[in-house]
């Protein structure tokens, strides 16, 4: 079964309390919700106090992005907040303690999933998937954190198979995620190559959003482009 999660940091940082409530009505499977340190990426991320903010705006479940280096820090800023359902973590960030990550996750009652760069090679996971360590796998798309750049999908559609083969009868098989190159266009593609999981934001939910509009336009047009994700993920 496919699910789209939306990316938190592409809805309307003024007012996040209109989108998050809007896509929980509408029926988005959860937040995305990008932890990033300025170290790991080039980027800084939302602050925990936010996120615990808008999980009492909504029940929705939320999947955090730990783009850190440090994860046992990061997971600690946000043990607290309610309705963790994932914590995505980045092999590149924790080689070696791998297993601590996943038992770092767990300890917070949440799922772990591994997210690869798009230069890391695959063998990277083997003893993660070998020993049904996670529950899923993330590829990138896009360089994480890095905001002027272009979408790689037919990256994605050149690998997908090798890690298919990788993932075959292991917890995680059920679970192919991708963050970036997540579009209108490159949807139906890349999921019947093989990816059920979509980070969606800026090029699909919110694609032609002007958030200097009224509230009403941007919710129809809101409206307009969930109603073609979900045909696209049938």
């Amino acid at each position: 079964m496919n699910t789209f999660f939306v990316s938190l940091i592409t809805m309307d940082h003024i007012n996040f309390e209109n989108d998050v409530k809007l896509v929980d009505a509408l029926g988005v499977d959860a937040l995305h919700i990008d932890i990033m340190d300025g170290h790991f990426v080039p980027r800084y991320g939302i602050y925990p106090e936010i996120i615990e903010r808008v999980s009492h705006v909504s029940n929705i479940p939320l999947d955090l992005h730990m783009m850190v280096n440090d994860v046992f820090f990061a997971i600690d800023q946000f043990k607290h907040v309610p309705n963790i359902e994932y914590v995505r973590f980045h092999i590149e960030s924790c080689i070696g303690n791998e297993m601590r990550v996943v038992d770092k996750i767990r300890s917070i009652n949440a799922k772990p999933v591994a997210c690869i760069n798009l230069g890391t090679s695959f063998s990277a996971l083997d003893r993660l998937v070998g020993n049904n360590e996670i529950d899923g796998v993330m590829l990138m798309g896009i360089h994480p954190g890095v905001l002027i750049q272009d979408a790689r999908p037919q990256n994605i559609l050149n690998d997908i198979g090798e890690l298919k083969s990788i993932l075959n009868g292991s917890n995680a098989d059920s679970f192919i995620g991708l963050d970036g190159a997540v579009s209108l266009d490159t949807i139906k593609p890349l999921s019947d190559a093989g990816i059920n999981n979509f980070i969606g934001g800026s090029s699909s939910i919110y694609k032609g959003i002007d958030r200097k509009s009224p509230w009403d336009v941007q919710e129809k047009k809101i409206n307009e482009n969930w109603i073609k994700i979900k045909e696209l993920l049938r």
